[in-house]
């Protein structure tokens, strides 16, 4: 009606059906917002109380029980040429064959052969592994970054076994170079039906290009996260032979992948977040390594379940008893080293300040604005954090 009234020479009908038709407009857009917000809150409902489930994981001797591979030791002198020699490559086998060390040409050969879903041969596969292990226990907790080499840096979040994903980011970015760094920020695997190739892929372009394409280690780089999640039954599925072994090789170099990432001294890159207890230099010190995705002890469960926190600290000995993680710390430095390493692997940001446990998840905590402009003040004086 004021649209007529204001404008003579359109009939009120006309008029009418306009307003009828926004109406309809309106409703639609609301009701699929509506929609989409359920959808969401439904999915992160199901999602999170599986994790949950996972952190509050109590029989660890049934773990081992039903998966005696898992708790495997690997063998940290384990070289190229033991491997070669005790696996053969058979002549029917048609998928890449790996020299070390790698070359771009042989990354190349591994896209094109996972394009066309061929298997790489167990014996790349664990020299690969052995491969990626010496390089990154060469690496810092927290790598250092500067964009004074190059232009800008790719940051790429959750993959979760997509290759899809990963080959579309090389085809509108560029391949992993010198000219062209990435940082991959966690979670590789689970999920997707192609976690192995991903993790081949990175660790091949890492071994390649060291200094130009960074890994962020992220709460799915867990092996009793990867049992619920897929990722231990495609390697199961893939590598029957050679499985277990390739399993137990994964879980060291799990734990050897850097924590974070710091670009130009202001850009903190990590998986989940922070709390208000993150303290980076403390992260920066400590022997990743060693912690290990371990079950709470009974004499720490309780002062992790006062503090809110849900983790993984105990440590099996080879006579079955059981003692705090890292052996010569005190039980409250592993549990500090262990919360700190749950809060960046767990937390997720929120609007509003302050720093609560974070319940949806089981572990780490919600963090608001004002906790990261305390890190960036009193630390180091970072500018952006970036997580998942």
């Amino acid at each position: 009606p004021n649209c007529s009234s204001s404008c003579p020479h359109i009939p009120k009908t006309h008029a009418l059906a306009a307003i009828l038709i926004q109406n309809w407009y309106r409703f639609t857009k609301a009701r699929l917002e509506t929609r989409r917000r359920y959808s969401l809150s439904i999915f992160q409902s199901i999602e999170y109380a599986d994790e949950q489930d996972q952190l509050q994981v109590c029989n660890f001797h049934f773990f081992l029980y039903k998966h005696p591979g898992v708790s495997q030791v690997v063998d940290e002198g384990l070289s190229l040429t033991e491997f070669e020699n005790k696996i053969d490559v058979p002549d029917s086998y048609y998928g890449p064959r790996l020299s070390f060390p790698l070359t771009v040409e042989d990354a190349n050969a591994l896209l094109h052969a996972f394009r066309n879903e061929q298997l790489l041969h167990a014996r790349y596969v664990l020299q690969l592994l052995c491969e990626t292990r010496r390089v990154l226990k060469e690496m810092p907790n927290i790598t250092h970054l500067s964009t004074s080499y190059s232009k800008e840096i790719t940051v790429c979040g959750d993959l979760h076994g997509n290759l899809d994903d990963l080959l579309l980011i090389f085809y509108k970015n560029g391949l992993p170079s010198e000219q062209n760094p990435y940082v991959f920020n966690g979670d590789f695997v689970d999920r997707g039906k192609n976690s192995m190739e991903i993790l081949i892929i990175l660790f091949a372009f890492l071994l390649i290009y060291p200094n130009d394409l960074h890994l962020n280690r992220g709460n799915h780089e867990d092996y009793i996260m990867n049992l619920r999640y897929g990722f231990t039954k495609e390697v199961s599925k893939k590598y029957k032979d050679h499985g277990k072994l390739i399993l137990c090789l994964l879980r060291d170099v799990f734990s050897w992948l850097p924590l974070a990432t710091i670009i130009d001294s202001k850009v903190l890159i990590l998986h989940g977040g922070i709390s208000d207890t993150t303290d980076l230099d403390f992260l920066n010190a400590l022997e990743r390594n060693e912690l290990k995705e371990r079950i709470p002890t009974t004499r720490l469960s309780k002062h992790i379940a006062n503090q809110n926190v849900a983790g993984k600290t105990q440590h099996i000995s080879s006579s079955g008893s059981t003692e705090p993680s890292g052996s010569n710390l005190p039980p409250d430095h592993a549990l500090e080293e262990w919360k700190q390493i749950l809060d960046i692997l767990w937390s997720d940001p929120r609007s509003q300040n302050g720093c609560t446990p974070n319940k949806s998840r089981g572990g780490g905590c919600y963090f608001g604005p004002d906790v990261t402009a305390k890190l960036n003040f009193f630390k180091t004086g970072l500018g952006e954090l970036y997580a998942r």
